[in-house]
C-alpha cells in the first residue's frame, strides 16, 4: 500500500529517515526449509507462480519497500524479481540442539511425512546433526535435521539420541522399547549395538532372538519354562497335605526312583494329595479337580493287531491317579504371580540372581492376561542385566500375546483336537512340538533337547511313470518302450527327485528318530463323560494319476484302541500321545463311543467318507463325531502323455 505524498509532505524529519531505513533494509540469508517454496511474478496472493525453491536451497531475502505489503519478500533471480512469505524459511545457518544417529542408516525425507520423497542422503550411525528449531507442519515423529548450517531433510525422530551411540546405552534403549512391547524399534537399535560392538559380546542373540519372535514365536516358548528347583517358592507338603507342582513339567513315575517309567507328566501348579513321604520322594495321588491338565503317554498303538479293536478292562479303564514325585517338585503353597515378585525384590541380585530369574519365568507362565503387564518388565530387565537376550524377547512375547481366552462356560466331554506327529527326539511327555518345514534341498540339523516335529510340506517324489504300463495295448506298449531315449530321459529325471527325496528324508528321520506319533486332546467337563474314549490310524492308498485325488483306506489295516478316561472330572484338558506306524498316507483321530463295535463303526464310517469325498473331508477335522487329522503325501499327478 502507497502513502500519500501529502502525508509525505507534512511528515518531521526523523520520520523520513525511518521510512527510507526501512526501505532500504539489509538483505537477510535465508534456507528453504519447506520442499517447493513458491516465488511469484509479483507480490500478490493471486500472481502467477515463476518458480519452486528446492529443499536446503539459499536465498537471498530483501524486506518489503514501506509501501509494499509488509508480507512479501523480494528475492532477485537472473529472470528478474520475484516475491515469496517467509513460510518456509528461516535464517541461514540453521542452528539446533545437537542429536546423534542411533541406527545402522537413517533415511532423509523432502518432507515432513513418513511417505515424503525419499533424499539421496542417508544418515548413518554415530553421524552428527542438529535438530530444526522451527519446524514446518507435518508429522509430529518426523524432525528436520541440520548439518553445516543448512538443512538436509526429515527423517523419523527415533533414529536420534542426545547421547552419542555407545553399545551400552543402544542396548539399554532397547530395553525400553523392548518393555513396552515395540519389537520393531527394539530390532533396529539391536542391530546398531551389534554394529558398534563389531561382533564382541552377546548383542547378536539379541538380534537373533527378534528375527526369531518375527517368523517363529512358539520357538522362544522353551526360555520361559526352562525353570525348576531354584523358582521353589515354598516349604514342601506334609503327608496328608496338598501340594502344587512347581516346574513348568513334572514326570509322575511308577517308582521312586529316576530309572522309573512316567506314568504322565504334570504341568505346572497341578493339585496333588501326598499320602508317603519316601526321602526325597512322595507318593502322591492326582486331585483331578484341581488339575486342569494332564499329558499321558498311552505307548504303542502299532502294537494293537491290524483290522482289530483293543477294549480295556473294567480295571484298566479308570486313568492311574498315583504315582512318585521328586519332593523338590511340589510345595505346600500356590504363589501368586505378585507373591513370585514380592520374593523376587527380596533377593539381592548379586547372590540370588539365576533364582531371580527362575521365579519371574514362573510367574510369567501362571500369570493372568491382568498380571503379564506388571511381571514381563520385570523379567526383561532381570534378562537384560544377566545379558540373557532370548529370554528378554520371550518375555515380551508373551506381552504382546492375545488376552488368553479364559475356558467357556461347561459345553460337555469334547474332543477337541488330533495331530500326527513326525517323530521325537527324547521322551515324548517332556517334548516340545516344533514345525519343521520339509523341503528336499533343506538340511535339518537334530534340536537341541527333546522336540518333537509336526512336519508341513512332506511330499513324495513322483513314481517312475513308465515302470507301469498296464493301462497301455500291447502295442502302444512297445511304440513307448522302443522310445529309448525318451524312457532314459524319464527315468533320469525321476531319478533325481527321488534321490533328493531319499537323502531329505534320511537326514530329517536322523534328526527325529523315534517312530511317528499322534497327540489327541480332550476337553473334560463336570461329570461323567460321554463314553468310552478310542484312538484309531487308518492307513491309505493314494492313487497319484487320476485327474482328482482318489484316497483308498485300507481298513484292514487299521488300528482302534480305546484309552483310560477319568470317571470324573471338572473343567480341564488332557493330552493323550500314542506311538503309531510311519505311514507316508494315514489318518488319525479320536471317538467317544459306548463300547468297542461302535468304535469301529464309526471309524468304518468315517472311511467309507473319506473314500467318497477326500477334497471335502481333508478340508475338515470332524465328521459324525470322529475327530482327525489326514496326511496326504503331495504328488505328480498324472504323467506326462498318459492316456485314458
Amino acid at each position: 500500500m502507497r502513502t500519500p505524498s501529502f502525508v509525505l509532505a507534512r511528515a518531521p524529519v526523523w520520520l523520513l529517515v525511518v521510512l527510507l531505513a526501512a526501505a532500504c533494509g539489509k538483505p537477510e540469508e535465508m534456507t528453504v526449509i519447506q520442499e517447493g517454496v513458491e516465488l511469484r511474478e509479483t507480490a500478490h496472493v493471486d500472481a502467477a507462480v515463476a518458480e519452486k525453491l528446492p529443499l536446503g536451497a539459499r536465498v537471498t531475502l530483501h524486506a518489503p519497500h514501506f509501501w509494499e505489503d509488509s508480507e512479501w519478500h523480494r528475492i532477485e533471480t537472473k529472470a528478474g524479481p520475484r516475491w515469496t512469505k517467509l513460510e518456509g524459511l528461516a535464517p541461514y545457518p540453521l542452528r539446533g540442539e545437537t542429536r546423534f544417529v542411533r541406527v545402522e542408516e537413517l533415511p532423509v525425507r523432502a518432507t515432513r511425512e513418513s511417505s515424503g520423497r525419499l533424499l539421496e542422503t542417508v544418515l548413518k550411525l554415530g553421524d552428527e546433526v542438529q535438530l530444526l528449531a522451527a519446524e514446518p507442519p507435518g508429522e509430529q515423529d518426523y524432525r528436520g535435521v541440520i548439518r553445516g548450517g543448512l538443512l538436509l531433510g526429515y527423517v523419523d525422530g527415533f533414529g536420534l539420541g542426545a547421547e552419542k551411540p555407545t553399545t551400552r546405552n543402544l542396548l539399554e534403549t532397547a530395553k525400553e522399547y523392548l518393555r513396552q512391547g515395540d519389537m520393531a524399534r527394539t530390532k533396529a537399535l539391536a542391530r546398531a549395538a551389534a554394529t558398534m560392538a563389531e561382533g564382541t559380546g552377546r548383542s547378536g542373540a539379541l538380534v537373533q532372538a527378534l528375527e526369531q519372535a518375527e517368523t517363529e514365536p512358539s520357538a522362544l516358548l522353551d526360555e520361559l519354562t526352562s525353570f525348576g528347583e531354584k523358582a521353589y517358592g515354598d516349604t514342601p507338603p506334609a503327608k496328608g497335605a496338598v501340594g502344587y507342582v512347581v516346574p513348568y513339567r513334572a514326570s509322575l513315575r511308577e517308582g521312586p526312583d529316576l530309572r522309573d517309567p512316567i506314568i504322565t507328566v504334570l504341568p505346572v501348579e497341578a493339585a496333588v494329595e501326598v499320602q508317603v513321604l519316601q526321602g526325597e520322594w512322595a507318593q502322591v495321588a492326582l486331585i483331578a479337580k484341581q488339575t486342569p491338565w494332564m499329558s499321558v503317554d498311552l505307548g504303542d498303538l502299532a502294537q494293537v493287531q491290524a483290522g482289530d479293536t483293543a477294549e480295556l478292562s473294567s480295571a484298566q479303564r479308570g486313568a492311574r491317579a498315583r504315582g512318585y514325585l521328586q519332593l523338590t517338585s511340589i510345595q505346600a503353597k500356590r504363589l501368586s504371580p505378585a507373591e513370585h515378585l514380592a520374593k523376587v525384590n527380596a533377593l539381592s541380585r548379586e547372590e540370588h540372581e539365576e533364582q531371580r530369574l527362575e521365579l519371574l519365568k514362573r510367574a510369567l507362565v501362571i500369570a493372568e492376561a491382568k498380571d503379564v503387564s506388571q511381571i514381563a518388565p520385570a523379567l526383561i530387565d532381570e534378562a537384560f542385566q544377566s545379558e540373557r537376550y532370548r529370554l528378554a524377547v520371550a518375555a515380551a512375547v508373551r506381552m504382546k500375546e492375545p488376552e488368553r481366552a479364559q475356558d467357556a462356560p461347561d459345553k460337555g466331554w469334547r474332543i477337541e483336537t488330533v495331530t500326527s506327529i513326525y517323530g521325537c527326539s527324547g521322551p515324548p511327555l517332556e517334548a516340545q512340538v516344533e514345525r519343521v518345514d520339509f523341503e528336499p534341498d533343506n538340511d535339518y540339523p537334530k534340536p537341541a533337547g527333546s522336540v518333537c516335529a509336526l512336519v508341513t510340506g512332506f511330499s513324495s517324489p513322483c513314481d517312475v511313470c513308465l515302470s507301469d504300463l498296464a493301462e497301455y495295448d500291447d502295442e502302444e506298449r512297445q511304440r513307448v518302450l522302443k522310445d529309448k531315449v525318451g524312457v532314459d530321459n524319464a527315468l533320469s529325471t525321476h531319478e533325481d527327485v527321488i534321490t533328493r527325496h531319499l537323502k531329505a528324508t534320511t537326514n530329517l528321520e536322523d534328526a527325529y528318530p523315534r517312530p511317528s506319533r499322534m497327540k489327541v486332546t480332550v476337553r473334560t467337563a463336570a461329570g461323567a463323560p460321554p463314553g468310552r474314549l478310542f484312538l484309531f490310524e487308518l492307513p491309505l492308498e493314494v492313487d497319484r494319476y487320476q485327474p482328482k485325488l482318489a484316497i483308498s483306506p485300507s481298513f484292514k489295516e487299521a488300528r482302534v484302541s480305546e484309552v483310560a478316561l477319568l470317571d470324573s472330572a471338572a473343567q480341564g484338558k488332557w493330552e493323550y500321545w500314542m506311538s503309531t506306524l510311519q505311514w507316508e498316507d494315514v489318518a488319525h483321530g479320536a471317538v467317544f463311543a459306548p463300547e468297542p463295535k461302535a468304535a469301529r463303526k464309526a471309524v468304518q464310517d468315517f472311511a467309507r467318507a473319506l473314500k467318497a469325498n477326500p477334497a471335502e473331508v481333508r478340508s475338515r477335522n470332524e465328521s459324525a463325531g470322529v475327530v482327525y487329522a489326514v496326511h496326504v503325501s503331495e504328488h505328480c499327478g498324472r504323467c506326462p502323455g498318459r492316456r485314458e
